[in-house]
């Protein structure tokens, strides 16, 4: 396979609501073994509050699936934190 080949097989994962959420992502990503880049996380800082523009996590799509559970586990432990009301 060749690098152009490789490099198209990089997708979406994920769009974060911010470049933070996008970071934390990331880290817990990497702390699983899976290779990760946030894109656009300066975007704001360069061509201002522009509604839309969030940063965007993206994976291999051969780690796509196990990207998916760990971002899900998240969310799980997130609502878990959350207080009832």
């Amino acid at each position: 396979m060749t690098n152009s080949e490789a490099d198209e097989d990089i997708v979406r994962l994920a769009t974060a609501p911010n470049p933070v959420q996008a970071h934390i992502w990331e880290q817990a990503l990497r702390d699983a073994g899976i290779r990760c880049k946030v894109v656009g996380d300066y975007l704001a800082a360069s061509v201002g509050d522009i509604p839309g523009l969030y940063p965007e996590l993206w994976v291999h799509r051969d780690d796509l699936a196990g990207a998916q559970e760990i971002l899900g586990q998240g969310e799980g432990a997130e609502a878990a934190d959350q207080p009832e009301e």
